[in-house]
């Protein structure tokens, strides 16, 4: 399965929704996440998350623009991947691009750790 495709965002949202730690660390948040290439020559994925819940993926193209924006190049999303870059050290040593509120990031910064995390394990299921 191709990463960042289709098939890869739909089973991460199903992952996302079977993960109970993630969902409940995230009660309250909902956006519209991105998660694309930097640079960004190739189609992103998008996830819908409500109440910490994923609600809907997309593929290409979202509903609206997104409220968070994460991009990598290869090499730092398969580090992130196998699990050899935390989410944390990308996000602060600036690997992973990221866009958005950053004081909303901070505030669920476990769970963001736990969604990256989860990122590893979707071609392994």
């Amino acid at each position: 399965m191709q990463f960042l495709s289709q098939q890869w965002i739909e089973r991460y949202a199903r992952l996302w929704n079977e993960h109970p730690e993630l969902v409940r660390g995230l009660e309250g948040f909902s956006a519209l996440i991105e998660y694309g290439w930097d640079p960004d020559d190739r189609p992103s994925a998008f996830l819908v998350v409500e109440n910490g819940r994923a609600t809907a993926s997309h593929f290409a193209s979202a509903p609206r623009s997104p409220d968070f924006v994460m991009r990598a190049n290869e090499e730092n999303w398969r580090r992130l991947r196998e699990g050899s870059l935390s989410g944390r050290a990308a996000l602060l040593t600036k690997k992973l691009k990221f866009k958005g509120s950053m004081i909303t990031a901070m505030k669920y910064m476990n769970a963001f750790d736990k969604s990256i995390e989860l990122i590893g394990r979707v071609e392994r299921a």
